[in-house]
């Protein structure tokens, strides 16, 4: 079964701006099929250092293996060859500025490996690969970033019906490719996802670092990270709960963060300068992954209660994370807390207008008014800097909360117009 990747367009776009683009993203997400089937290379332009002979050929002479690729060339597993490799990557794009000359992708382990890496920065298009949106799931290329920024077409067409059953089975089975187009069995599925956490703990971050003793409180800090998901993210308690030295739990949290396990969503405000003096909000990057760790599974997502409250923000926000991709505009996700109480579970704030959304997510198939309150506060106080506040929930009703503020089902995540 092949889904097609909205990441795809974005991937050829960047060759055409830079010598050489990198394409990052947890282990099993898509990377290598992306650049198989959807970058438009050729089988023979295509290399991966998981064959022995051609990882031993870069290594014995990356610059000559390096010349005798065609233009453009894709290599996978490119970490496999290490630092002199890319050391040559960096000569051959610095001596030949052509655009599109190299993709490369590969483990992100090699990111949170404590060794010097060579970032090819001012050389290199980055892409970030997540798990599989809904509407790559459903064939529906999503534009709601694209709407939210538009009122006036506002509140649009819905797709379809989530009910309550097939959106806690969204919950649990999450994104990654292997769960979604195998339908896997819920206890084939949790076993899935353990062999996951195991490979990337030990292969991906630990392994390089030659410290295995760090396995267990590396997924301590996981488990711990997933029962706070669409939470604050405070390192002095979570250092605290985990029993270990607050420095400790920060670069934990940076090497997870470089696995691409969980997504740090910073604090907005008004003001950029104030930002980074609040907490950040932390979610796990694919929600099915966060249901596994926190061992939830569908009937009890369905039945309710406070763990389907973050297990749905956790979804609707990394979903708004997979859509800034391939959006039109440049934008990017923040969240938002004030001293008064005002909390707003996602930002999106367009980079060159400055103009503001903010998303609710409320799990609960009965929106009410009071659910909008804090977007109506956000939006007084923001004015026409504010283009549209909408509160997303499990139900199926499209209700206005007033100016420039709706409630719509979760469907409407996937609007195609």
């Amino acid at each position: 079964m092949m889904i097609e990747r909205w990441a795809a367009p974005v991937l050829r776009e960047l060759l055409t701006g830079f010598r050489l683009v990198i394409v990052e993203g947890a282990r099993q997400v898509g990377k290598t099929a992306l650049v198989s089937h959807f970058s438009g290379l050729p089988v023979s332009a295509r290399y991966t250092f998981d064959d022995p002979g051609t990882l031993n050929r870069a290594q014995q002479d990356p610059i000559g293996f390096l010349a005798g690729l065609p233009v453009p060339a894709a290599i996978d597993e490119y970490q496999r060859a290490g630092t002199e490799f890319l050391l040559a990557v960096k000569r051959k794009v610095d001596a030949d500025r052509t655009r599109g000359q190299l993709v490369l992708t590969g483990s992100a382990g090699f990111a949170a490996s404590r060794e010097p890496v060579e970032t090819l920065a001012g050389r290199a298009g980055r892409l970030e690969l997540r798990t599989l949106s809904l509407g790559e799931r459903w064939g529906l290329r999503e534009r709601f970033i694209e709407a939210v920024f538009d009122p006036t077409v506002w509140p649009g067409p819905v797709s379809r019906i989530i009910d309550r059953a097939e959106a806690a089975e969204l919950m649990v089975t999450g994104g990654y490719p292997e769960v979604v187009t195998e339908e896997m069995p819920a206890r084939i599925r949790d076993r899935w996802f353990d062999a996951y956490v195991a490979d990337v703990v030990t292969r991906e971050a630990l392994r390089p670092l030659a410290d295995l003793r760090d396995e267990a409180a590396l997924r301590t800090i996981l488990r711990l990270l997933a029962a706070r998901t669409a939470g604050e993210l405070v390192i002095s308690d979570l250092a605290r709960d985990a029993g270990i030295a607050r420095e400790t739990a920060s670069r934990y949290v940076s090497m997870l963060e470089a696995l691409h396990l969980v997504t740090v969503i910073p604090a907005w405000s008004a003001s950029a300068t104030t930002r980074a003096k609040r907490h950040p909000k932390i979610i796990i990057s694919d929600v099915g992954l966060a249901a596994a760790l926190g061992r939830v599974g569908a009937t009890a997502v369905e039945a309710g209660g406070g763990v389907i409250g973050r297990l749905f923000e956790t979804l609707v926000i990394g979903e708004l994370c997979k859509q800034t991709l391939w959006a039109e505009r440049s934008v990017r996700v923040f969240h938002f807390r004030d001293r008064n109480g005002v909390e707003v579970d996602a930002i999106l704030e367009d980079g060159h207008s400055g103009r503001v959304c903010g998303i609710e997510a409320k799990a609960t198939s009965t929106p009410r008014p009071i659910d909008g309150r804090h977007l109506l506060r956000l939006r007084d106080a923001l004015g026409d800097r504010f283009s549209l506040g909408v509160v997303i929930h499990l139900g199926d009703q499209i209700l206005s909360l007033g100016d420039r503020l709706w409630a719509v089902p979760l469907a409407a995540l996937t609007r195609e117009d």
